[in-house]
């Protein structure tokens, strides 16, 4: 299993009530697998992804990935395994205003073992979301789905072994989301790239190849869903 997680809980404090953002999760992913979970906004499912991402520590339970427990890590190691291993995609593009899209796609790249960089790939990736002739602007200059376009091509650019995405197609038009999951497909069959994503579009889970497919609420991940769920 490249990611497992066993009986986690999240909870935090909201207006003095304990509210169960995670609550007893356990789900086991194999490399390759596209999983999809599906939830409305505040159901758990960004914090679940934080939690596998090595972004938020749980209050019980473990995330391991790769065999490795992410809090068994020191903070270098997490980095590092955060880094080389996995790639985000957050729900906003989260890209830095002074650098150019080539630049924010080149980023991680300056905390690896290859700090000067691939530009050949990050031309290619930012030619596969339609964006090859921004390379030089700023993100001030782009439209907000053409951010969350450089924040997907940068998600790539490590070759991650694991795609963590929230919400990656929530403000794109209907043409370009039809893209951006293309890409996903291929690199999900062709790099056995394992996927995770957090999303409330059903379709999402009907574009892909035999995507596994949970729902989330209240914190709690429900079984994999069925067909007929699924169109409910």
């Amino acid at each position: 299993m490249i990611i497992n997680c066993q009986n986690l809980h999240k909870t935090y404090l909201s207006d003095g009530k304990e509210l169960h953002a995670v609550d007893n999760v356990n789900l086991s992913v194999s490399r390759g697998d596209f999983v999809i979970i599906l939830g409305h906004s505040g159901s758990g499912k960004t914090t679940l992804l934080s939690l596998i991402g090595g972004l938020t520590s749980p209050n019980s339970g473990q995330v391991t990935i790769n065999g490795t427990e992410n809090w068994a890590q020191t903070d270098e190691e997490l980095s590092n395994m955060r880094n080389r291993t996995i790639g985000f995609i957050f729900q906003f593009g989260s890209l830095i205003p002074t650098l150019t899209v080539l630049e924010n796609v080149l980023l991680p790249l300056s905390f690896s073992d290859n700090p000067s960089g691939d530009r050949e790939l990050a031309l290619k990736l930012l030619g596969d979301v339609g964006l090859k002739d921004k390379t030089n602007v700023f993100p001030s200059q782009l439209s907000g789905g053409q951010q969350r376009r450089v924040a997907i091509a940068r998600a790539f650019i490590n070759r991650p072994a694991i795609i963590l995405a929230d919400e990656p197609t929530g403000d794109l038009d209907e043409e370009t989301e039809k893209e951006i999951l293309t890409i996903f497909r291929k690199y999900n069959q062709e790099k056995n790239t394992t996927f995770m994503v957090v999303t409330h579009n059903r379709v999402l889970a009907t574009t892909q190849i035999n995507p596994r497919i949970f729902g989330m609420r209240s914190g709690v991940l429900t079984e994999q869903l069925t067909d007929a769920e699924l169109v409910k």
